[in-house]
């Protein structure tokens, strides 16, 4: 699986996120550009613990083998529900400033502790730093896909 803990996979994100561009044509969903940027940007805050999120799912999420299929090997579903918290960010007036804000905290996750337990995750509970790599890259990952990157 890939995750952002590892510097290929995560320098392939990185070379994706730098060919968006503001007239990049969106596939699917209703986020614009700007607001699937600060979405990302949150979704990212909330791996790195920095934005507390209240779980909405049922406990039989957190438990292997249903979370382990979700996290590693089902693709995101097309217009899944997400957490408001998550919606909530302002995308600023200038694109380049909130891609840059994105890369930077992808970098930062990527970058940090590799062992322990991190923050808790609004559907499966609190995940393993390794688990929020590969869930956080797969996030990303379909949100460049609706984009056409």
């Amino acid at each position: 699986m890939r995750t952002l803990l590892e510097a290929a996979d995560r320098e392939s994100i990185m070379r994706r996120l730098a060919a968006l561009t503001p007239n990049s044509p969106r596939k699917w969903g209703r986020l614009s550009m700007g607001e699937m940027l600060s979405h990302l940007h949150e979704s990212t805050r909330m791996a790195l613990g920095e934005l507390p999120v209240k779980p909405k799912g049922k406990r039989v999420f957190q438990v292997f083998p249903l979370k382990h299929l979700l996290l590693y090997v089902v693709p995101f579903p097309k217009g899944a529900p997400t957490a408001p918290e998550l919606l909530q960010g302002v995308p600023s007036d200038d694109f380049e400033i909130d891609k840059t804000r994105l890369r930077d905290l992808l970098t930062r996750l990527g970058l940090g502790p590799c062992e322990g337990l991190g923050p808790a995750h609004p559907l499966f509970g609190p995940l393993s730093r390794q688990e929020w790599g590969a869930a956080t890259y797969k996030h990303t990952d379909h949100h460049l896909r609706q984009f056409g990157v």
